[in-house]
């Protein structure tokens, strides 16, 4: 299981965005209200987790009752989000690798918290992308390579501090050796000229945008 995807309650995720993340072996976790995509869809996520605040009674009630889905309630007052308790139960079945969806939306208080997950997989050396159908951002906490795939638009932010030596080939504006602070408009907007790009930097994370309107 070198996969899982995380489905939380914000703006529901269109069964094709799901299927372009899902792989058979992939370990699939409903996030309170994110469990009525699982529902409409016929899906059978394996864990159901969450203080089920604005999940329906009836679709509680229908995982429930099936034994291929393990419901794991927690209280509502808590220090975590439910989504960040998704992520735990992913570390402990050792996963390369997150894709959490239905994390935007109309709270942007919890989309920022969902910004910072990103992090704390990255701390526990797993990748992790937050994915909608106009939306991938993920960080990079070394210089590595992109690939074109997803949207029109690649942007790039520091994330919680500079970035240092900043540099990115094989784009539209390519730079070099920049000090990339977050709010930084230089770099937003760019776009792919060639199919895989480099991203270089010194020191800090880099937070990555891949959009589309």
């Amino acid at each position: 299981m070198k996969r899982a995807v995380i489905v939380s309650g914000g703006k529901k995720p269109t069964r094709a965005l799901f299927d372009l993340v899902y792989e058979e072996d992939a370990l699939l976790i409903a996030v309170d209200r994110g469990a009525e995509f699982f529902k409409e869809e016929k899906i059978r996520p394996h864990l159901l987790v969450g203080d089920f605040d604005s999940i329906s009674e009836d679709t509680l009630a229908y995982f429930k009752e099936r034994e291929e889905t393990k419901v794991l309630r927690y209280e509502v007052e808590k220090d975590y989000t439910d989504t960040e308790a998704a992520l735990h139960e992913a570390v402990k079945k050792k996963v390369k690798e997150v894709f959490f969806l239905g994390c935007t939306g109309n709270r942007l208080d919890h989309f920022v918290g969902n910004l910072a997950l990103l992090a704390k997989a990255l701390d526990e050396g797993i990748n992790a992308y937050l994915q909608d159908e106009h939306n991938k951002i993920f960080l990079m906490n070394e210089p590595g390579v992109i690939e074109k795939g997803f949207g029109k638009y690649i942007s790039f932010q520091g994330f919680r501090g500079l970035v240092k030596g900043f540099g990115v080939k094989g784009v539209k504006y390519p730079l070099w050796n920049y000090n990339l602070a977050f709010g930084d408009p230089m770099t937003i907007s760019n776009e792919f000229l060639k199919e895989r790009i480099s991203v270089t930097f010194t020191e800090g994370v880099v937070m990555v945008m891949m959009t589309m309107d």
